[in-house]
């Protein structure tokens, strides 16, 4: 393995994802400025999420057979563009777009900076390099949370200005300090898109990784349903500044970068990476119901207690991502950056579900998206002993 090419990625990974992270909370205030319905917060999301769920294979494919780096390169330029327009147009109907242009843009870097990881790391240290990919997009995004939560101070379209200008620079720092890892293939590019073709989702993928492509549709949902509704119940219904939003988010980012930096790594030399999973699940979903719950009961002091529980959910839920990617990763052969698409695609399944059904519970009962996080965590936890059973149904038979 290549160290020094490890460094850079998770460099580029850093400095790219804290830009891309900058406008989350300044959205409610944009929402709000223009007079927006309340379930437009969830709308945002998900036209993101649509767009990452067409293109993240696309991307991947396409990846492994040009280069990487090319299209973290379009990727981080398109988001920052979009951005852009998302934040200066006032016309809903062109935000829309302009969200779903934003997705396409930057799945081109999610997606190809995974496959990135994959192709420089071996299976032995996978789970580790994948959680210190997570570690640095955590505390990544919370460094973004907090330039973007001061930046709003200023107004709201400082704050997307401001993120327009960083990706331009990040665009030239991939450019010149990144190495290709793939050797361009010739002849005609194989793009996969058997995604957007009825009843052919599954056609390559096995039983197995089936139920893992699920499992990152479920755990997709839960954090999606937590991320999408914070910062709109920060603002809109504690009426808290934006800055809080980005103290809050940059305090779940610190919790997840340990998590990842250190626990995860040391319990992927110790234990068995499924029941690790299962236990991170447990808990995760068992933590935010309960966090939801204490504050509709108004018990005393349970905002602080609420607070407490979901910093538990965001530590626990933070193992998920990188084990998940890592079981899914050892899964496939050589074609990583299709595999990693197609989880792309159906992490946003997950995103689009959890934005859209965050955004319509949020005005029946505002704590319903949190306890939404909870059950799809648990439902997981089934999900992961099915796998347990089938690898070891398969051994036996073989």
């Amino acid at each position: 393995m290549d160290k020094n090419k490890m460094k850079k990625i998770l460099f580029i990974n850093f400095i790219t994802m804290a830009t891309f992270n900058m406008a989350h909370p300044v959205t409610p205030s944009l929402i709000n400025a223009l007079s927006m319905p309340t379930y437009m917060f969830g709308v945002l999301y998900s036209t993101m999420s649509i767009a990452h769920f067409v293109m993240s294979p696309i991307w991947g494919s396409m990846s492994d057979h040009k280069g990487r780096k090319r299209f973290l390169v379009i990727g981080v330029i398109g988001y920052g563009i979009s951005q852009l327009g998302f934040g200066f147009i006032e016309s809903t109907p062109l935000i829309l777009l302009f969200r779903i242009t934003g997705g396409a843009m930057s799945v081109a870097f999610i997606t190809t900076c995974i496959a990135y990881v994959s192709d420089i790391s071996s299976k032995e240290e996978r789970t580790k390099y994948m959680s210190y990919h997570t570690a640095t997009t955590s505390i990544a995004s919370s460094a973004g949370a907090l330039i973007g939560g001061f930046c709003g101070g200023y107004g709201y379209k400082f704050a997307f200005l401001t993120q327009f200008i960083l990706c331009l620079i990040v665009a030239g720092i991939i450019y010149f300090i990144v190495d290709e890892t793939i050797d361009k293939k010739q002849g005609k590019i194989k793009i996969y898109t058997k995604h957007l073709k009825k009843g052919n989702n599954n056609t390559r993928l096995t039983p197995i990784l089936s139920t893992m492509m699920i499992v990152m549709t479920l755990v997709t949902i839960a954090t999606t349903s937590y991320n999408s509704t914070i910062n709109y119940y920060l603002e809109s219904v504690l009426n808290m500044p934006t800055m809080v939003n980005g103290i809050v988010m940059a305090i779940a980012g610190f919790i997840a970068l340990i998590m990842n930096l250190w626990i995860n790594p040391y319990l992927s030399k110790k234990f068995n990476e499924k029941y690790t999973l299962v236990a991170a699940c447990i808990i995760s979903g068992i933590s935010m119901v309960v966090a939801s719950l204490m504050v509709v009961a108004s018990l005393f002091n349970n905002i602080i207690l609420s607070f407490m529980f979901i910093m538990i959910f965001v530590g626990s839920s933070a193992l998920v991502i990188p084990i998940q990617q890592s079981i899914v990763s050892k899964l496939a052969k050589d074609n990583y950056g299709e595999i990693m698409g197609i989880q792309g695609s159906y992490k946003a399944i997950g995103m689009i579900i959890g934005s859209l059904a965050s955004g319509f519970i949020f005005d029946i009962g505002n704590k319903l998206p949190f306890i939404l996080s909870g059950i799809c965590c648990l439902i997981v936890c089934i999900l992961m002993l099915r796998v347990s059973f089938t690898e070891k149904a398969e051994k036996i038979t073989t």
